[in-house]
């Protein structure tokens, strides 16, 4: 009996294959990188989301996150990128990230031709 149910489902498995349907490509989107198309899920403020989760506390700190916000409202800026950086830095050291956020976006910024104060 187990050879023909075997057999039966191999059947059905390979009439399923034929039929037309949706069918799953490897890139979708128009963006350039997976960063871009995850923009729209961005829920929480860029300013919350980086000085809560950066955990910035000094005034220093609390300015450039302000410098970042203000760049990426301007375009200078990618929000991807931002996205990224952040990532990075809480994977890179969780209990301070705000260092490596910071010399990141200073070197990946200057790559793209934008000075941070």
């Amino acid at each position: 009996m187990l050879p023909r149910r075997l057999w039966l489902l191999t059947v059905l498995a390979s009439a399923f294959a034929l039929l037309p349907g949706r069918r799953l490509t490897a890139q979708q989107g128009n963006g350039i990188n997976s960063a871009e198309r995850l923009g729209s899920q961005n829920i929480t403020p860029l300013a919350d989301q980086l000085t809560k989760g950066l955990r910035a506390t000094t005034p220093e700190q609390k300015q450039f996150v302000q410098v970042i916000v203000t760049y990426v409202d301007q375009g200078k800026i990618p929000r991807a990128m931002v996205n990224l950086v952040y990532r990075w830095a809480l994977e890179r050291n969780a209990t301070v990230p705000f260092p490596y956020f910071e010399y990141a976006m200073r070197v990946l910024s200057k790559r793209r031709g934008v000075v941070l104060p």
